[in-house]
């Protein structure tokens, strides 16, 4: 359990015991009245597995397939070696039919370890 649900945790055992008032439980936790009876159900069904979020371990559904980064990494080695990441995305979009946005591909290729080109290489010579 993180500190914010050890902190529910605690604040919602002293409402079930009744040292303290929904309103008091809302204030100590910077939530609504509502929300800390909502808490306090889950709490009181579940224990302290009802306080953590139900997504919690899961992958987000709005990730990028693997299989896409992997393309990305192999083509910014690969074909469209020396292109930075604007020009990759545009790239990729036009010819590969892979719509990334600009920040996508530069955290693709950063997490790879792969630099963006700065300035072509016939104009550093």
């Amino acid at each position: 359990m993180t500190t914010v649900e050890q902190r529910r945790a605690w604040v919602l055992t002293k409402v079930i015991a009744g040292e303290l008032d929904a309103t008091e439980a809302a204030e100590l936790l910077g939530l609504s009245v509502r929300s800390v009876w909502r808490l306090k159900r889950r709490f009181g069904d579940e224990g302290p597995a009802g306080l953590v979020h139900g997504n919690r371990g899961r992958a987000s559904p709005r990730r990028i397939d693997e299989s896409i980064r992997e393309r990305v990494r192999a083509l910014a080695q690969g074909r469209y070696d020396g292109a930075n990441d604007s020009h990759l995305a545009e790239l990729l979009a036009e010819a590969e039919g892979i719509a990334l946005s600009r920040v996508s591909v530069r955290r693709i290729l950063r997490s790879a370890g792969i630099a963006s080109q700065t300035r072509p290489d016939y104009l550093t010579h």
